[in-house]
């Protein structure tokens, strides 16, 4: 077996192998990055997607990107990794560690001081690889998916708009601001900020929104059409008692007034991915929150998703929504001791997911 870079020429056979690799626990799922498998890591501006081959044959692969971001209350480099999957007759033989070892060797030669990565809660086998490879569970953050079913009303004397070249500063500034003093987060500025939205596959300017009152901005809002880049179909639902309770009296009521549906096997997800998110309030958030929520319904999405810390004070500009929190736990290895990363809070990018 051996490792290489990934290349376009490969991108039907990482797909094929992709579909053969559900993922999940309580809810199992097909996840395919289609039409373009790439698509997902082109979002950062620095990335590398490997595949370990056999006979000349794909029997897995993983992803990798390097950033800077505050890490200990100092900016260094760091390592997301993602994205790992395994052929299914070839697990179980050290793919999935040799993977890891080829990112974390790519890591050090470029200076990263630490890498992260998350799992969702249940993937014992993911945090068991990960634990045996040197990485601590370091915080358990939620990810709350909002069910898009019915129009919600906006009440604001401001006005909501698509972000336009002039606001670029003050958006950045107002990304700063908000996130200021949490470790993982990568300062950003008006060339960051356009140079994400220009790079990053099925996203633009129009995906972009501001609330601005009396001439200041005072939140922004970015969503992600995760739908167009990967393709989350349920194979088999595994629901406890409380989520087949809920999905009953979801049923029940559907009868007398909209509800959101209960995704079961065959269904395909339709997700957006809320990023960047930027506000001075949470009540400014909460008025973008279901402006996006309504234009969700128009292109018949109906999840959507962010991460945070789970007593996060985004999570209050919800109110109104009914929502379903997957908790996410975040792994750290660090490669130096000085940049152990403490109690501050944690800023995750909405592209991590």
């Amino acid at each position: 077996m051996y490792i290489r870079e990934a290349t376009p020429d490969d991108n039907d056979e990482l797909q094929e192998l992709q579909a053969k690799c559900p993922v999940g626990t309580t809810l199992i799922v097909s996840t395919v990055n289609t039409p373009d498998f790439f698509a997902r890591a082109k979002a950062y501006d620095s990335y590398k997607v490997y595949v370990a081959c056999e006979d000349n044959r794909i029997i897995g692969s993983a992803a990798c990107a390097i950033r800077e971001a505050i890490a200990n209350g100092n900016t260094c480099r760091v390592g997301y990794e993602f994205q790992y999957f395994v052929s299914p007759d070839s697990r179980r033989k050290g793919v999935a560690r040799q993977l890891h070892q080829h990112i974390e060797d790519h890591f050090i030669q470029h200076g990263v001081v630490l890498s992260y990565l998350l799992v969702i809660e249940g993937n014992l086998p993911a945090m068991r690889l990960f634990e045996g490879q040197g990485f601590k569970l370091h915080r358990t953050l939620v990810m709350p998916t909002l069910l898009v079913y019915k129009q919600m009303d906006i009440i604001s004397e401001g006005e909501v708009r698509p972000i336009a070249p002039e606001d670029l500063v003050a958006v950045a500034k107002l990304l700063n601001e908000t996130w200021e003093g949490y470790d993982l987060y990568e300062p950003t500025s008006a060339d960051a900020l356009s140079g994400f939205v220009n790079r990053t596959p099925q996203y633009s300017f129009d995906n972009l929104l501001v609330l601005e009152d009396q001439g200041r901005i005072v939140a922004c809002l970015g969503f992600w059409d995760w739908s167009k880049i990967t393709q989350i179909t349920v194979q088999a639902a595994k629901l406890d008692l409380k989520l087949r309770m809920m999905g009953l009296l979801l049923d029940i009521a559907r009868n007398f007034r909209p509800m959101p549906r209960v995704p079961g096997p065959g269904d395909t997800l339709k997700q957006w991915v809320l990023t960047p998110i930027a506000f001075r309030d949470p009540e400014h958030l909460a008025v973008l929150l279901r402006y996006v929520n309504n234009l969700a319904i128009l292109s018949d999405i109906e999840q959507i998703l962010c991460i945070c810390e789970q007593n996060h004070e985004l999570l209050s500009s919800m109110k109104g929504f009914l929502r379903a929190d997957v908790l996410v736990h975040l792994y750290i290895k660090p490669f130096q001791q000085n940049v152990l990363i403490g109690d501050k809070p944690i800023f995750i990018d909405g592209i991590d997911l």
